[in-house]
């Protein structure tokens, strides 16, 4: 998901340090100026306009304030003590201006009346791409309202952090959310009036509304509400339990939730955002049944980190690793180590698959813009905190999270901090850590050989060799050695390019394997990646193959577009089998089946062994399913390119039955196969990768 926690960042408040009290704290980054925002704001739902008066009280003396503005706002004027100011609007161009305004000598204070018409949520439609609206522009509408801060529905000044209060003027029947607590609500000239304030520094503000049904709970001081556009009692109070069950284990892990409120807001839009104090979801989102145990999590864990603590670009985006550890990975642990090891065996297939030989590194990572740059900063940041939690151990990491909190709460903060944390945490110099994960933007590839057993006087070795490409990483590398009688753990450094070890153990070997639980970022094989949906699409070079025949290619030309327009994949028709050898070297997307698709009749013999089909039946993972009303998806590795992979798509059912099973399949990449079923169901499972860091004797 998208989300404006991503670069959100917040300032000074003393009861984060309670995380630490009595604890020496290093250094906190200094305190910026904070801008004071006092909002007058009425909304008209059928002009699609918002008016506003924005009181300002500036952070620092100026004699020229400047401002940001989206450029379809009108500013109507601006003054200070009753008196005009002038003022200058420059385009800037993507949708911008910037207002730069006169000052009398020591004027603080300013007011700026303004008018925006903006656009439906029909006309933002246009910008949904992969299921997720990306918006640089707010909407209003019978649907509702949304004002995301970064449209600059109002007038901001650049990196500047703010406070606020404001008064919400809409139609009877809405209601609003904002960041920071609701003070009143009530009917007032035939609408509805909301006033919101958050004195505690915020990066941005953001004005949403909607028909909602709001419900309300309270939990250890803290309220919680769902705003919902149809009343669901049911869905409500499962993200309530969640919610304060996720704040519960949050701020154990990490120090006191910093704000009075946290929301789950519906949207009429597919959006996954992350504000301070609520989280904004499509309609759809909301409503999965895994939500409210997986992302729900990940939007409550940014408000520590990007919404109280902020980021400090410089040296790259540590945000969304510390949430992905703190939130995603915390829930799958709760699960048992084998959903644990899932978890980082996925972050390390995504890297493979999407940013291997990318050349950005860790330090380099902003914000997600495709799946190449999500998967360095998420999935590789994400690796880092783990290898850092087993290089200290839980204790020292736990106290590093908390003391991270604790020394930055309200404050940015950079990579640099995150170092100063663990590093006072654990009493640790960790410079070389931090250097050859965040500026290198490769990883290690490993390969284990010239594995043996020996036996001396009675006492069991096993010896082997690691090696690794140049400059080598310093790794501290687990190994499982399984015996006769039991398994036992070893660990050896790593550190050159190539490095014979010898460790003992106490009966007859078995095997030998290296990092088992892949606890250590590196680059994996090609042949230790299960074939997955991901493979194909994170390949740049992958095709499309459509069916010449009439009624198959109609049957499948909605899933080739939206393929296509979302990954930016080649088509050609099945007509080229034979003119082009495709399967020698390329990632292929077959859709449609026997008598359907050319190229399914010559990567056929790829599949066999996965899937079987009959005229009425397929069977996939010993599982019998009816080919009528079935739309299957199935990947394989391409024989004779093992970092290329076919897959093959096909269905039964009507063209949009077969588009809406291809929507699905692009937020279910990471699955060898998928089985959508006529009742609605999805069967997903996951083939067997080769371990190339394991030998058996």
């Amino acid at each position: 998901m998208r989300n404006r926690a991503t670069i959100s960042v917040l300032i000074p408040v003393l009861f984060a340090l309670l995380a630490l009290s009595g604890s020496h704290a290093a250094a906190a980054p200094p305190a910026e100026p904070v801008t004071r925002h006092s909002l007058e704001v009425k909304i008209d739902i059928g002009a699609r306009t918002v008016e506003g008066i924005d009181l300002i009280t500036l952070g620092r003396d100026a004699d020229e304030a400047r401002f940001l503005l989206r450029a379809g706002t009108e500013v109507l004027g601006a003054h200070a003590g009753g008196a005009e100011l002038p003022f200058e609007r420059i385009e800037l161009g993507g949708g911008l201006s910037e207002l730069a305004v006169k000052l009398p000598s020591g004027t603080k204070r300013l007011s700026i009346t303004f008018r925006g018409e903006f656009q439906s949520a029909h006309d933002a439609s246009e910008q949904i791409k992969r299921g997720v609206a990306y918006l640089n522009d707010g909407i209003v509408g019978e649907e509702g309202v949304f004002l995301p801060s970064f449209s600059y529905w109002f007038p901001q000044e650049a990196e500047t952090l703010m406070a606020f209060e404001a008064e919400v003027a809409l139609p009877r029947g809405y209601a609003s959310v904002m960041e920071g607590e609701l003070v009143s609500s009530e009917e007032k000239n035939g609408g509805t009036v909301e006033t919101w304030k958050e004195w505690k520094p915020v990066d941005g503000i953001d004005l949403v509304a909607g028909r909602y049904f709001v419900e309300k709970d309270t939990h250890e001081g803290i309220d919680i509400y769902t705003y919902l556009f149809a009343r669901d009692d049911g869905l409500s109070r499962t993200y309530i339990k969640k919610t304060k069950e996720r704040l519960d284990a949050l701020q154990s892990l990490i120090g006191p939730y910093p704000f009075k409120k946290f929301a789950v807001v519906e949207n009429f839009m597919p959006t996954g955002y992350g504000m301070p104090s609520f989280t904004l979801l499509g309609s759809a989102v909301i409503r999965l049944p895994f939500i409210p145990d997986t992302s729900l999590g990940h939007e409550i864990a940014h408000n520590w980190w990007g919404n109280s603590v902020f980021l400090d670009p410089s040296g790259g985006n540590w945000i969304e690793a510390a949430t992905t550890y703190v939130a995603d990975y915390s829930y799958e642990r709760e699960k048992g180590a084998g959903a644990a090891r899932e978890f980082r065996a996925a972050k390390l297939r995504g890297f493979k698959n999407y940013a291997e030989g990318s050349g950005t590194a860790l330090n380099a990572f902003i914000d997600t813009s495709d799946s190449a740059s999500r998967a360095v900063g998420y999935n590789k940041g994400f690796m880092v905190f783990n290898m850092l939690e087993q290089a200290l151990g839980q204790e020292a990491f736990k106290a590093g999270l908390k003391r991270l909190y604790a020394d930055n709460a309200f404050r940015r903060a950079s990579w640099s901090n995150v170092r100063e944390a663990f590093e006072a945490a654990s009493g640790r110099d960790l410079k070389w850590f931090f250097v050859q994960w965040l500026e290198r933007p490769d990883g290690p590839v490993i390969a284990l050989e010239d594995a043996s057993y020996s036996r001396k006087s009675g006492e069991h070795a096993v010896s082997f060799t690691l090696k690794q490409g140049s400059p080598p990483y310093a790794l501290d590398l687990p190994v499982l050695v399984k015996t006769e009688t039991g398994n036992e753990w070893k660990s050896v450094r790593l550190e050159k390019e190539s490095e014979e070890f010898t460790v003992g153990v106490g009966a007859r070997p078995i095997s030998v394997e290296v990092d088992p639980g892949l606890q250590t970022f590196r680059i994996l094989d090609d042949t230790e990646v299960p074939p997955t949906f991901a493979g194909l699409l994170g390949d740049k070079g992958s095709r499309i193959v459509v069916p010449e025949k009439a009624e198959a290619g109609q049957r499948y030309q909605g899933a080739a577009a939206l393929f296509s327009a979302d990954f930016g994949l080649e088509v050609i028709s099945d007509s080229e089998a034979g003119k082009t050898d495709y399967l020698k070297d390329s990632s292929l997307l077959i859709l449609g089946g026997p008598g359907e698709n050319r190229f399914y009749w010559l990567a056929s013999p790829h599949f066999h062994g996965r899937m079987e089909l009959t005229d009425t039946t397929a069977e996939v993972a010993g599982k019998v399913f009816p080919r009528k009303g079935t739309t299957l998806a199935l990947a394989a590795r391409n024989p004779n390119d093992a970092a290329k992979t076919l897959v093959v798509l096909l269905g039964e059912g009507d063209p949009e039955g077969v588009s809406a099973s291809a929507r699905r399949l692009r937020h279910l990449t990471d699955f060898s196969y998928l089985v959508f079923t006529a009742d609605g169901r999805v069967e997903k499972g996951l083939f067997e990768g080769e371990k190339t860091l394991k030998h058996v004797f």
